[in-house]
């Protein structure tokens, strides 16, 4: 049977990498005695599928990942007991049994919710956030340095931005809202967007990047974007 799932990871372990994070999911799937399928081959590995990867420093309140197990088990009981067994820093929030029929995770994901906070070298009012958000909006490119294979080049990311807006400000913190494509093949980055709402501002700072939703297609029972 296979479990799509979701779990949070909170700053305790912002800094933890994906592979990392791979490793201690595994590790508590062992001390959890979870009944995971495997792979079949000369090297058998557990039945385990991330929706994507969360860059490191990143929140999240939902990664989502597929689990296989070799026996049936209840959501609930999965997430009981696997719960006992995380750290502090992550824990599963939901659960479901899924047919397996279903497409895989990474082929329906669509886009991602982020809640973006800049810490600025100068203060940032409301209307001064709104009217930069606005500005990159309305813009038909926004064009940051992106790093590729070939070196860092100017990309226009404005097709990637599906939605944006202003949260708050105060001082020299400012709160944006965005969603973003997301995909196998890439998407928005909150790094960049960041980066282009510096531009826009005309200020310097540093950002902290919190994932809220990553949203699905074909499913009603994962979050859909709409």
């Amino acid at each position: 049977m296979k479990i799509i799932a979701a779990f949070e990871k909170t700053k305790e372990l912002c800094y933890t990498s994906h592979l990392d994070v791979q490793r201690t999911l595994q590790r508590a799937f062992r001390r959890a005695n979870l009944p995971l399928a495997f792979s079949k081959g000369f090297n058998p590995h557990p039945k385990l599928s991330f929706a994507t990867a969360l860059a490191t420093g990143y929140t999240s309140d939902g990664e989502w990942i597929e689990v296989g197990l070799d026996r049936p088990m209840t959501p609930d009981t999965f997430l009981e007991t696997v719960n006992a067994a995380m750290p502090v820093g992550m824990r599963f929030v939901r659960a479901f049994e899924a047919d397996d029929s279903m497409e895989t995770l990474s082929k329906l994901l669509v886009a991602a919710r982020y809640e973006i906070t800049l810490y600025t070298d100068a203060p940032v009012s409301l209307e001064t956030l709104k009217d930069a958000i606005g500005a990159l909006m309305d813009s038909d490119e926004v064009i940051v340095e992106k790093k590729t294979k070939s070196g860092v080049k100017p990309s226009n990311i404005r097709p990637e931005i599906l939605e944006a807006k202003a949260v708050s400000a105060s001082g020299g913190i400012a709160v944006a809202a965005v969603v973003g494509t997301l995909t196998a093949a890439g998407g928005l980055r909150a790094e960049t967007f960041a980066r282009a709402l510096f531009l826009r501002l005309g200020l310097v700072g540093r950002f902290t990047a919190h994932r809220t939703a990553l949203c699905f297609a074909g499913s009603d029972l994962l979050p859909r974007l709409a």
